[in-house]
């Protein structure tokens, strides 16, 4: 049986983009939830578990994106996640 998909819209909002710090950042995130998370911009696709696919996008400031999960924990990881990009992945923080 699938399991129903969840999905949001979120806005790169740091100054960089999703480069290696970012893209580390919601890996180390998404480690917490066992739910199966894509990043989708415009017809690319990028697993939030892969570092390497997620810096592939080039996704910029202001870039508008699609979070898309399936699994038990799915609605949680998407809420953690947008949150995260609301944030700017905390570089102002840093």
């Amino acid at each position: 049986m699938d399991q129903p998909k969840v999905t949001r819209t979120v806005t790169v909002a740091n100054r960089s983009g999703i480069h290696l710090r970012a893209a580390l950042t919601v890996f180390n995130l998404m480690r917490a939830f066992p739910a199966k998370v894509e990043i989708v911009m415009d017809r690319q696709r990028a697993m939030a578990d892969d570092i390497l696919q997620m810096t592939t996008l080039g996704a910029m400031p202001g870039q508008e994106l699609i979070l898309e999960a399936t699994g038990p924990d799915a609605e949680a990881a998407l809420d953690a996640l947008a949150l995260l990009f609301a944030a700017g992945f905390h570089e102002e923080d840093a």
